[in-house]
């Protein structure tokens, strides 16, 4: 059998990207020079630079900061971090928001004030250091030996879906760079890191086998703002989502397990994903049939979370903003919850009623669907069934894996040789010239594999 190969990048240089200010500033503070002695150690600019890069480039897009170990730091950036950390702290680049206990929790990082006040001007600087290009096993494919490893799992198990991944995908840099320029800073620079990654074509993914199996991109981590940046050989791209998928893809297991008459595959997915026990006990309780119907009829003739706010009273404050309280079990509390519109809300309430969530609008949804709540109950209650937090959350995301990724696509792949092919989770994406070709494939497959006429789900977007 022929071993897959990664594509080699085109460009060999591994460069980051960094506030021009920040260099300058940094450079002002080595004199020029390439070195500079901190505390009787000798730090290199490259390395500073580098370390500034990897924590910008960690931290959350809501600028929280970043979780930083011993064990981290050894191996993604140099046994002896600790004078670069601290330079950095001194120079008040980062702030120690708060300090890991001796053997057990990471030290939090955030950036300091004075890192935002660099103006938005981003630029490439390459790293050259070969101890550090070492410990980043930084290599001739121009990824890691980690993230080659990762992308060879996705091309013997996805192939159809990240063989496009190649030169003709590109992104506009100076149109997506104006396009995330009014977002707030930490924003900014984790949208640039995500044009940067486009712009470098060092493409990476990966498959969670554990937890959800879905397939994660560039393209799946992408700002919405800028996916009408995004083209494959100069043309548009678009995108078939799948609408109210999770409650969608409940309603397909549900009809499975007691129907008889559902596809053989999907029923013999869920048999495998349940075990026999968890099946039979799922079997022998029963469920109300007439609800099971009401329940998809309203998610595929309507639309379930609008008919949701119909049936349930949403509070509104006095900034006009939609909120309901809920238990935060991080905090061990009632926290406030806000939303900007009814519909957003009763979709984050829908699956925190699905996965486990507790507090108000909550538990009403639950009561509409008694009979479906006790089968929720029963699947999230049955231990050893996933490694994740929710078991309910995890069989339905590999089922729409499955079914989505594995089945559909590849078979939308076969059919449409001459065109491109990726995934945002649920979602399918080719030239947005052909988008509706390949949707009225994709909704007599649907149809196929879970016995349900996706017409009504299936949705068009233009980028």
């Amino acid at each position: 059998m022929k071993k897959e190969t990664i594509t080699k990048a085109t460009n060999q240089q591994f460069t980051i990207p960094i506030r021009k200010g920040v260099l300058t500033f940094i450079e002002e503070i080595l004199k020029g020079e390439n070195t500079i002695v901190y505390k009787n150690k000798k730090l290199k600019k490259e390395l500073i630079i580098y370390l500034i890069f990897y924590i910008v480039d960690l931290t959350e897009e809501e600028g929280y900061g970043t979780h930083l170990n011993t064990k981290i730091l050894k191996k993604k950036f140099l046994d002896d971090y600790k004078p670069y950390l601290s330079f950095l702290e001194d120079k008040g680049l980062i702030i120690l928001a708060r300090k890991g206990a001796a053997g057990g929790s990471s030290s939090f990082y955030g950036l300091d004030k004075i890192y935002y006040y660099f103006e938005k001007i981003m630029i490439k600087y390459e790293i050259t250091d070969t101890v550090l290009l070492k410990k980043i096993n930084h290599n001739n494919t121009g990824l890691s030996k980690y993230y080659n490893e990762k992308n060879l799992y996705c091309i013997e198990t996805r192939k159809h879906l990240v063989k496009h991944f190649d030169d003709n995908l590109e992104i506009d840099v100076e149109g997506a760079t104006k396009e995330i320029y009014s977002l707030d800073e930490a924003k900014y620079d984790a949208n640039f890191h995500t044009i940067h990654e486009y712009d470098t074509k060092l493409w990476n993914y990966s498959i969670k086998k554990k937890t959800d199996n879905r397939l994660h991109t560039i393209i799946s981590r992408t700002n919405k703002k800028l996916l009408k940046h995004i083209t494959y050989k100069r043309q548009k791209l678009g995108e078939i989502d799948i609408k109210t998928s999770q409650p969608l893809f409940l309603f397909i297991a549900l009809n499975s397990i007691f129907n008889t008459t559902v596809n053989s595959k999907l029923k013999t997915f869920l048999k495998n994903k349940l075990g026999e026990g968890l099946q039979k006990k799922l079997i022998e309780n029963g469920i109300d049939k007439e609800e099971l119907k009401e329940f998809g009829k309203i998610i595929l003739e309507g639309d379930l979370y609008n008919y949701l706010i119909t049936k349930i009273e949403i509070k509104q404050n006095s900034n006009n903003r939609y909120y309901y309280k809920c238990f935060d079990e991080e905090l061990g509390r009632n926290r406030t919850v806000e939303f900007e519109n009814k519909r957003e809300l009763m979709k984050t309430a829908t699956l925190r009623a699905m996965y486990g969530g507790k507090g108000e609008i909550v538990n009403d949804i639950r009561e509409m669907f008694p009979s479906i709540k006790i089968i929720i109950n029963l699947i999230n209650k049955e231990e050893g069934l996933s490694e994740t937090k929710n078991n309910l959350s995890n069989i339905l995301q590999n089922l729409e894996a499955y079914i989505v990724l594995d089945l559909i696509a590849k078979d939308i792949s076969n059919r449409f040789k001459e065109i491109p092919l990726f995934s945002k989770h649920d979602s399918l994406i080719t030239y947005n010239s052909s988008i509706e070709e390949v949707k009225a494939f994709m909704q007599t497959k649907f149809k196929d594999y879970t016995g349900i006429d996706g017409g009504s789900v299936l949705v068009c977007e233009s980028w």
